[in-house]
């Protein structure tokens, strides 16, 4: 090997190692979050949606996915186990009582019961959540309009998984396609972002993110 030959060797090793070097400092600066199906529940009715917070990095590079699913149930109320009420006794004073026209005499008088009580069984009681003219909103935004015309207009109506079509998930990615400009920063800048379940009657609900993005890695 040659003087010249061996140099240019070590220039090509030299300039493998700067690539290499330069991957796998990317691979350490970027950094992909993917929060598949986490669920959140909250309460709402007329007056107080049921209200969720999504966290996205303020590092955000890009979004590769972000949707979800909505869930309304019913209410779980639970019954503690071994619950009972107090003994419990009423009294009122004197026993004998005559009726004269519109009067009670004597007066005062007294009725003693015997001293009772009720056991509770442990459980769980299911209230029906009940809710129609329901709604959407992410930022102050309605996005309603949006996500039914992703299924032709089908929509939540009552308790079930919405969209009802197997796996499917309302596409958010997709919606804010059609947004005005400054509707689509509001909802995909990065931060701490609020979604409102809205909606007349009282419901119990479910959000389930899909959320993938990648990000800046500090």
């Amino acid at each position: 090997m040659t003087y010249d030959s061996a140099l240019n060797k070590m220039a090509e090793r030299i300039a493998d190692r700067t690539s290499e070097s330069k991957q796998g400092q990317l691979q350490r600066r970027n950094q992909v979050v993917d929060i598949y199906g986490m669920e959140f529940t909250r309460q709402g009715d007329t007056n107080h949606p049921a209200t969720f917070y999504i966290s996205v990095s303020p590092d955000l590079i890009y979004y590769e996915r972000f949707e979800f699913k909505i869930i309304i149930q019913p209410f779980a109320m639970p019954i503690g186990a071994g619950g009972a009420t107090g003994s419990t006794a009423v009294q009122v004073n004197e026993t004998s009582l005559t009726v004269n026209q519109s009067a009670v005499s004597p007066n005062p008088h007294q009725h003693t019961t015997v001293p009772h009580n009720h056991s509770l069984s442990a459980g769980v009681s299911l209230f029906t959540s009940s809710v129609s003219d329901f709604e959407v909103w992410i930022e102050g935004i309605d996005v309603t309009p949006y996500l039914k015309a992703q299924y032709n207009g089908a929509w939540i109506d009552g308790e079930g998984v919405f969209p009802v079509k197997g796996l499917s998930n309302y596409d958010l990615l997709k919606a804010v396609g059609f947004m005005p400009t400054w509707q689509r920063g509001a909802i995909l800048t990065p931060g701490y972002k609020k979604v409102e379940l809205k909606g007349t009657g009282v419901f119990n609900a479910t959000l389930v993110n899909y959320l993938k993005y990648s990000h800046v890695n500090r």
